[in-house]
């Protein structure tokens, strides 16, 4: 996939304006992860290439002939975001009222589409709001990271990395903050966002519902007392782009900035705050423990060796993904000292325990000591204390070890390169 900066004229700061947890995380897959070193090698112009011949075969291509009023719209809110690269907006046949942009890249015009539904509830100035969101991904160019679709969509038995496929969920929904800002940049009225996402919603139009964003939002705090998250869905919910958008509103960053104006920092605070609303925790006290274990149990035994300690925690990480979408926040820790205290807690709680869950976590831990194709004495002596902690008898543990080491141990020789 070739990439390239956007050329436009423009009175607006668009990077200063783009959501800052989005930016950082655009920069932690670029560089942390490497990905933009696949920019060229994922050359999309036949993908491309053939989207736009299928939205020319099976959609109509508006211009000021077909469409003049929707087609002055698009071209208004294009000028005044001042975005110069071509675009083709198209509209096809759908109940589903939808939008969507695709980036050209140079081989082909940028896409925007709409679909019939849409066009027939949204009113001009929410239809606005709709085009200036678009725009806003061509601005970012937010279809550059669909390269990690690329690796997302491996063979069904093989498992991506958690750390990149939580990293790349959350940057799609931060996405949508970002785009929604030029979208009120291009209808800076709250109403009329507010009116768009309802109809995005709920499919009706005003003649079947009042729509009243103070009642509305009452959801979200019932979102709050459930706590489940939903960071697997294609977009934040409604519920938190209309807050978020009201917290623009009323930040430097808006059109109009009132003397008082949240400053973009704490505005991105509370925008932050309603994203981790997406988050996922474990709820249940078996889940909570479970983590709790690998976490402090695994980083105890993963400590000992700093050579392999990288590649103990990323499977310590991907095995509490299944838990929740924050492996991190359990694996952070201070000292060895404060990995010892969670250490003897956990074990104190699980030695009471009489179910095969500490089984079938000493057997985890277990293997991620093997991680490295060696089994030290220091490891074998701290897994023995594990084991004594949790009521594991040593036969037991010699048990668990042997099944380990027939699966995933290769014994090797440490080198050390000087």
């Amino acid at each position: 996939m070739t990439s390239k900066t956007t050329k436009t004229t423009h009175a607006f700061d668009f990077a200063r304006i783009r959501y800052s947890a989005e930016t950082e995380l655009e920069r932690v897959l670029e560089k942390d992860f490497a990905l933009e070193q696949y920019y060229d090698i994922f050359d999309n112009r036949d993908e491309v290439e053939a989207i736009t011949n299928e939205m020319l075969s099976n959609s109509v291509l508006l211009s000021k002939a077909i469409a003049p009023r929707i087609y002055d719209i698009c071209s208004e809110i294009q000028g005044k975001l001042g975005f110069k690269e071509k675009i083709d907006f198209y509209l096809q046949s759908s109940a589903d009222i939808n939008a969507f942009s695709i980036n050209g890249y140079g081989f082909v015009p940028n896409i925007i589409c709409f679909t019939s539904a849409l066009i027939q509830q949204m009113s001009d100035d929410e239809l606005r709001f709709v085009i200036g969101h678009e725009i806003g991904h061509l601005i970012y160019d937010h279809n550059k990271l669909d390269v990690i679709q690329r690796f997302l969509n491996k063979k069904e038995d093989e498992r991506l990395p958690a750390m990149i496929t939580l990293h790349y969920l959350r940057f799609i929904k931060y996405a949508e903050i970002s785009a929604d800002r030029i979208g009120f940049i291009a209808m800076p009225d709250i109403h009329v966002v507010t009116n768009t996402f309802f109809k995005l919603t709920c499919g009706l139009s005003e003649e079947h519902l009042n729509f009243v964003a103070a009642e509305y939002l009452k959801q979200l705090d019932r979102i709050r007392e459930i706590g489940v998250g939903n960071l697997f869905s294609t977009h934040p919910n409604p519920m938190i782009r209309i807050q978020s958008l009201m917290h623009f509103a009323d930040s430097e960053l808006a059109p109009q900035p009132a003397k008082t104006a949240l400053s973009r920092e704490k505005l991105d605070a509370k925008v932050s705050n309603l994203m981790a609303l997406l988050e996922t925790k474990p709820k249940k006290e078996r889940d909570r423990k479970i983590v709790e274990f690998l976490a402090a149990v695994g980083l105890y035994m993963a400590t000992l060796d700093k050579d392999s300690l990288d590649d103990k925690w990323n499977l310590l990480y991907d095995w509490i993904s299944d838990y929740t979408t924050q492996p991190e926040t359990y694996l952070n820790y201070k000292s060895a000292a404060t990995i010892k205290k969670r250490v003897n807690a956990i074990c104190k709680y699980y030695a009471k325990q009489q179910d095969n869950d500490k089984f079938t976590l000493m057997e985890q831990i277990v293997c991620v000591t093997l991680i490295d194709g060696r089994l030290e004495l220091e490891e074998k002596k701290r897994l023995a204390e594990i084991a004594a902690a949790v009521n594991i008898s040593t036969d037991a543990l010699n048990l668990i070890i042997r099944k380990c080491s027939e699966n995933v141990f290769t014994p090797n020789k440490k080198l050390r390169l000087h």
